[in-house]
């Protein structure tokens, strides 16, 4: 197998608690196995970003690996991505932005407009005779090797075995280059698109969870397993004995007071 040209999409993060701009760890990630890929196939890379070229978060992704960084301005942004990727055998990306229009939903329509495959949580790549096999990510544990023939889209996972190094030399030899994207549908789409509004991430809800008594072995094995813990249906009676099942469920496990 011949990969002749690799992508990889970044995006401008944002740290969780000063909200300052930098890089975005999932793409920091996808660039460092691009860049690997690249480095082992002897092969061209493109770093490609769609947004502001005056970000300050760039830079950051210069220091991480990227010789060059394009940049596509125009809108609408899927239309020129795929107008800039279509000969590219193999595009990496992060699953999600860190913030933006981070809907995480970039690659799955990259990959409808480009009409090419997607494999998504990614946690390792590994060349084959003629594909790549890709370790995906499940949840408790679990895990699912894939083989995928080019040119497809493959989204890394946050927890992908990927270590990244920092060189700020390599951000003060790397550049940062426009491209001249010009939007491939009229004005007036492009102006009614979704205009996006920044607030801060608000906390979750507790949940009103009775509390377990569980040993080590037990938390463990209701990590990693799905069981039913049963429960009571009460189809019988009016609403009132039906509240007084709940009520009687809450005061039992001490989740209410009165």
């Amino acid at each position: 197998m011949i990969i002749k040209r690799i992508a990889v999409l970044i995006s401008a993060g944002r740290h969780p608690t000063s909200g300052q701009p930098r890089h975005c760890r999932n793409d920091s990630l996808a660039l460092t196995m691009a860049v690997d890929l690249a480095n082992s196939h002897s092969t061209e890379l493109d770093v490609i970003h769609a947004g502001n070229p005056e970000n300050p978060a760039l830079a950051n992704y210069l220091a991480l690996g990227a010789d060059e960084i394009k940049v596509i301005t125009a809108e609408p942004i899927i239309e020129n991505l795929a107008a800039n990727l279509k000969d590219v055998d193999l595009i990496l990306t992060g699953s999600r932005a860190e913030n933006g229009q981070d809907s995480g939903l970039l690659p799955y329509l990259l990959a409808v407009k480009l009409n090419i495959p997607i494999v998504a949580n990614a946690l390792e790549i590994k060349q084959m005779d003629d594909k790549l096999e890709v370790l995906q990510f499940f949840p408790k544990g679990k895990r699912r090797r894939v083989a995928v023939k080019l040119p497809a889209i493959i989204a890394i996972h946050p927890l992908a075995f990927v270590e990244l190094h920092y060189a700020y030399a390599r951000e003060q030899q790397g550049k940062i280059v426009v491209l001249d994207s010009r939007s491939t549908v009229n004005n007036t789409v492009a102006e009614n698109n979704l205009q996006w509004q920044i607030q801060p991430k608000m906390r979750k809800p507790n949940k009103l969870k009775a509390p377990e008594n569980l040993t080590g072995h037990g938390r463990l094995l209701s990590a990693i397993t799905s069981e039913n813990k049963g429960g009571t249906v009460v189809n019988e009676g009016n609403s009132v004995e039906k509240a007084q099942v709940i009520l009687s469920y809450l005061r039992e496990h001490q989740l209410i007071n009165f």
